[in-house]
């Protein structure tokens, strides 16, 4: 097994309801700024001093919280993909 890019997981703490997305950016195509209470570049610095502050190492193989706060709507995590290594054919 090999491990791919992260994907990102939202959960929104008033329903539970889970979507995955591939970057930060891809949530502000489902999501609004109002809907999510935070513009995409104050969750990108959030996100980043909240890995910081938690010591979140981002290389771990396994799924980790990289942004949860008392205000916010919703919690994100990011988990690696992981990938199924398969032999090259030689021709």
């Amino acid at each position: 097994m090999k491990i791919g890019q992260s994907v990102i997981t939202l959960t929104m703490k008033d329903t539970g309801r889970s979507y995955l997305f591939g970057s930060l950016s891809a949530i502000y195509g489902m999501f609004s700024n109002e809907e999510l209470g935070i513009t995409y570049s104050a969750l990108r610095n959030a996100v980043g001093k909240y890995t910081h502050d938690k010591h979140v190492d981002e290389s771990e193989p396994f799924a980790q919280v990289i942004y949860d706060t008392r205000q916010s709507t919703f919690i994100l995590q990011r988990a690696p993909l992981w990938l199924l290594e398969r032999a090259k054919k030689v021709e």
